[in-house]
């Protein structure tokens, strides 16, 4: 009887145990209430804010959560990003700002996760403050470890975007900051314009406006050329004559391919500036290039120095 009684209660406890099971694993549609932060990435003020009015949704989800939730006696806070686009201003206040919740209603969902899915922002206005922080703009620093495949290389500095950032720090750390580095891109026998994500190295002490930037190599097939150019003066003054020795220089210079056809010795200019010329003591100057074509890169002059006389003209 004892026997019979205590296989009754076991089956009681079972029985119960997988109907709550059962229960808590059905979704229902409750009301939750989570705290708020709010990055973003107004300038020159504080990139994150908890939200004066707590968040107020009704969703769905499954009991477990909810009771889990109910129980809890500090609700983590939900963060989201929010482009400064969507920042509205109150006229009233310099530091306070606001955002519509028919604005943020993906933004929360996609923060919540999957165990609840959001219905509807009961809140209707999430209310901000970002104050003011001492910050300046800074070049960005391209650091790389690079190699071309044979016949091509890069014309163009490497095109970074952005090229300068914001960096927020104490006005003692901001003074010694004059540039933001990236981490080092290592990129081997390019044959190819490439693109591609830089992390940047977060100054210490300081924060910045963005963490990434994303840059651009452009890489094309080059030919070396040569030319024979001539070297002409300029300034020469009246009843005197500079003779240059030699007066024609072999140019040597990397090209496009794309276009070397289009390139000829009439694209080139080499000048020696007499009042330049006298102020050398050795009698050798290496001639100026005045024209040139834009695109062309490693350019030797053969000779290097050139000699130069001096005569009256009578």
């Amino acid at each position: 009887m004892k026997r019979s009684r205590l296989v009754l209660i076991l089956c009681v406890i079972t029985a119960f145990f997988l109907w709550v099971v059962y229960t808590l694993s059905n979704e229902y549609t409750a009301y939750f209430r989570f705290p708020l932060q709010v990055e973003t990435n107004l300038d020159g003020r504080s990139d994150v804010s908890q939200a004066d009015n707590t968040l107020f949704v009704r969703g769905t989800a499954r009991g477990f959560y909810i009771i889990r939730n109910t129980w809890r006696k500090r609700v983590p806070p939900v963060r989201i990003f929010a482009d400064q686009t969507m920042m509205r201003t109150y006229p009233d206040s310099e530091d306070a700002f606001f955002l519509l919740a028919d604005n943020v209603h993906n933004l929360v969902n996609d923060a919540l996760g999957t165990d609840l899915q959001l219905e509807t922002i009961l809140t209707d206005t999430i209310r901000l403050e970002y104050r003011r922080e001492h910050f300046k703009k800074v070049p960005v620093r391209f650091v790389s470890d690079i190699t071309f495949s044979p016949q091509y290389m890069s014309f163009d500095p490497v095109r970074l975007y952005p090229d300068s950032v914001l960096v927020y720090a104490g006005e003692s750390y901001l003074a010694v900051i004059e540039e933001v580095r990236t981490r080092k891109v290592s990129l081997n026998g390019l044959d190819r314009t490439v693109e591609g994500l830089a992390r940047l190295d977060i100054p210490p002490n300081a924060r910045l406006s963005q963490t990434e930037i994303t840059y651009e190599i452009m890489v094309k097939r080059y030919v070396e050329m040569s030319f024979r150019v001539p070297v002409i003066t300029r300034n020469v003054p009246y009843r005197r004559e500079l003779f240059i020795l030699p007066d024609v220089v072999t140019v040597q210079f990397r090209c496009p391919f794309e276009e070397a056809s289009e390139t000829t010795g009439d694209d080139f200019r080499l000048v020696v500036d007499y009042n330049e010329f006298i102020k050398k003591d050795s009698g050798k100057i290496i001639p100026d290039m005045e024209i040139s074509p834009a695109v062309i890169s490693h350019v030797q002059l053969t000779p290097q120095f050139v000699d130069g006389i001096i005569q009256n003209r009578y």
